[in-house]
Order: structure tokens, then sequence, then C-alpha cells
């Protein structure tokens, strides 16, 4: 009897399992990362969640007609360690969105760069850091010149 009821209830809980895994996958068989692409839009909807983030836009193509876009970020958690929030991105802001489009030429992309109409750029955590990191470097450069050449021995 207890072999019948795993036997019964073992396909359902797999049926669960496989539907609740499905919107969390590996980056490059979807996205191709020796391509970068950029469109510009309106922002209509930003969800800050895991496993990714979620951004919709609309962004009007050659022929004038407006194309609903969604561009993947990292998750909620990863993405708040490096200061973002659920109000980082805004419904209604335009915005021009660098990223990695699909394989298949969907309205799809993975982000790595936003551009808001006044021109500050939102980057990726791992982007920033790399910034900051570089910037450190570059004052440590500076102040040890400047105590070199302008200093006392």
């Amino acid at each position: 009897m207890t072999w019948l009821r795993a036997a019964v209830l073992a396909p359902p809980m797999l049926a669960l399992t496989a539907l609740a895994a499905t919107p969390h996958h590996a980056f490059s068989p979807v996205y191709d990362e020796n391509r970068v692409i950029t469109v510009a839009g309106v922002v209509t909807e930003f969800r800050f969640v895991n496993p990714h983030a979620m951004m919709f836009m609309n962004v009007t193509d050659d022929t004038g007609k407006v194309v609903q876009w969604t561009v993947e970020f990292a998750g909620r958690l990863n993405l708040s360690e490096f200061g973002w929030t659920a109000e980082s991105i805004k419904a209604g802001e335009r915005v021009t969105v660098t990223g990695n489009p699909t394989h298949t030429g969907s309205a799809r992309m993975f982000f790595r760069k936003i551009v808001r109409a006044d021109g500050t750029e939102l980057l990726p955590g791992n982007a920033q850091r790399l910034d900051t990191i570089e910037e450190q470097r570059r004052r440590r450069r500076q102040s040890s010149q400047t105590t070199i050449g302008g200093g006392q021995p």
C-alpha cells in the first residue's frame, strides 16, 4: 500500500517541482554572451524579485511598432547587496538598456547597463564593485605619486 501511495503521489510532486524550477536557468543556453545590443524605451514594470529581477519596457522599433521587451537581471538578493531597491527603476521612466540578447532573437535581454534620461547609469553589482576597486587604485597611485614627488624625504 505504501508503494502504491508513493507511485500515485510522485508524478504530481515532480510536476510541481519542475514548474517551480523553470524560471531559473543557466545564462549561456538563453543569452548570447558574445553579442551586446542596446534598446531605448519606457519602463512599464520593474519586479525586484528572486530568482531574477525583471523589467518590462515598451520599445518603438524601426517601423514604428511598439514592442514589449523583457530585461532580466540578477536576483533581488544579489542586487540589494549593491544598493538596489524596488524603487531603483520606476514605471514611466525613459531608459536606454544595454545587454546580451537571446540566441533566438526574441525581445529579451540580460541586463548589462541602464542609462537614464538624465545620463545617470545603473550597472550590475559586479561592474560597480570593479569600478569602485579601480577608483580606489587610482586614488592610491595618485596619493603615492603626490607623496613621492611633493613629500619630504
